[in-house]
């Protein structure tokens, strides 16, 4: 079973065992991990998977925010399946809302030990990420 969404009009779409993904607008998805996730390589290229079939059946790049409060743990392998360059990219940037300590630290992790492919920011809440991400994918969520 997946999370419920933050709020309640997004619409679901398809989910992986690490949580799930809705539609904030076309070209925005938000990734709501299962609370207390533990992301290993395998479970990291899953969801990369996943986003991919969202971002084809919707013929776009899609901007991505990451719940990161939700998430206990990323690997070194699990953060490089996300920062890796690829050459059929379905993202567009990533927004990483990390409102505790912990989730500072992962997101710090990430943005600092790894070049993303991608342009990626960390917010300390889902509005900002929201407005950033709405504007990232005005810009450069065009066809696939």
């Amino acid at each position: 079973m997946t999370a419920p969404p933050p709020i309640p009009n997004w619409e679901q779409l398809p989910s992986t065992d690490a949580g799930a993904y809705y539609r904030l607008q076309p070209g925005v998805i938000v990734a709501v991990p299962k609370p207390g996730y533990q992301q290993s390589p395998q479970s990291a290229q899953a969801s990369l998977e996943a986003l991919d079939r969202i971002a084809q059946a919707e013929g776009r790049k899609q901007a991505v925010i990451v719940l990161v409060d939700r998430v206990a743990s990323q690997d070194a392998a699990a953060r490089r399946v996300w920062s890796s360059p690829r050459p059929s990219e379905t993202r567009c940037a990533h927004a990483l809302v990390c409102n505790t300590l912990l989730a500072r630290a992962i997101g710090s992790f990430f943005l600092g030990l790894n070049k993303a492919a991608i342009p990626t920011r960390m917010f300390a809440d889902l509005e900002s990420a929201q407005i950033w991400a709405r504007q990232m994918a005005e810009e450069c969520s065009g066809p696939l």
